[in-house]
């Protein structure tokens, strides 16, 4: 079994009689003894699939960075934080650790909220829903400016929809913020073939028709898992990440797009992948990151 690390969230005390931040209220999953539904932090420290997919390295630390900016904003409620999957350049047997530790956590009723790591990620997180729900009909809904159905000799960040479309009937792919100039004309063309629901990003921005038919289609299946790759947001808001993206979406445009996520009542996990600290600048892509699963979270809270 890959290394479960566990990192400690440190920050402000405004008052040591009122627990009123993030780092005051996560706890650790494995003293969990509610019974109650709960949200579970879960990293996955991985640059094994964005080296095989030659991309600017760096996305192993973060879950770290993540977390560490995640620790200080406002939060009552108890979250729970499992560890992260430390992965090892057996990308294969790392991407099967994580779908057992995904699958730990919807098992127990529980929801994963994974902290990427590269966006092969999302292979390890497919693995595990599938898992817990071998027969249901799925839908994967991924915020990208990037098809990432590349067709490789083996597993890479850039492969994972191609990977899970051409072995599971029972999954359909939704994909928001796609570009032009991230995707040739054969992505294009496998997209088609396979049945991919996709929109381009200037579709999205000309008519909120597009978003909306997109967030109703996904009524229609038994779950729904999601994944938001960073590079999916402007270069000058998230510059931290394997390939940045100048025309990508906007933070209010993400942020946005993750509130109505967040109301999906058969979502079951959600995953954010793909920020590499050593490529940021002052933090600006790990801070992003974490005021979008903020928001993820106070919206999903909101909702319940």
């Amino acid at each position: 079994m890959t290394e479960i690390r566990k990192h400690k969230m440190e920050a402000r005390i405004d008052n040591p009689d009122v627990k009123d931040r993030i780092h005051q209220v996560i706890e650790d999953y494995d003293q969990k003894e509610s019974a109650e539904p709960g949200t579970v932090f879960l990293g996955f420290s991985s640059d094994e699939g964005v080296r095989r997919n030659k991309g600017h390295v760096g996305a192993a630390e973060g879950p770290f960075s993540v977390r560490d900016k995640l620790a200080g904003m406002p939060y009552t409620d108890t979250l729970y934080d499992y560890g992260t999957v430390m992965g090892t350049e057996d990308l294969e047997n790392s991407q099967e650790d994580l779908g057992s530790a995904v699958a730990d956590i919807l098992n127990k009723k529980d929801f994963p909220l994974i902290i990427g790591g590269g966006h092969e990620t999302l292979y390890g997180h497919y693995l595990g829903v599938r898992e817990v729900h071998p027969d249901a009909k799925i839908a994967v809904l991924n915020f990208d400016a990037h098809f990432d159905m590349r067709i490789e000799q083996q597993a890479t960040s850039g492969t994972m929809f191609y990977q899970i479309l051409t072995k599971d009937e029972d999954v359909d792919y939704f994909v928001m913020g796609i570009q032009h100039s991230g995707n040739t004309g054969v992505l294009f063309d496998t997209a088609d073939a396979l049945g991919v629901n996709y929109a381009l990003m200037d579709d999205i921005r000309d008519s909120n028709k597009v978003s909306d038919y997109m967030f109703k289609a996904l009524d229609n299946y038994d779950y729904v898992f999601a994944t938001l790759c960073m590079d999916s947001i402007a270069e000058y808001a998230a510059p931290g990440v394997s390939m940045a993206t100048p025309n990508g979406f906007t933070p209010v445009e993400i942020h946005g797009l993750i509130g109505r996520l967040a109301k999906l009542e058969n979502l079951i996990s959600f995953d954010v992948s793909e920020v590499a600290p050593a490529l940021d600048e002052g933090g600006r892509t790990s801070a992003l990151a974490a005021s979008i699963i903020h928001k993820f979270l106070i919206t999903k809270d909101a909702y319940k």
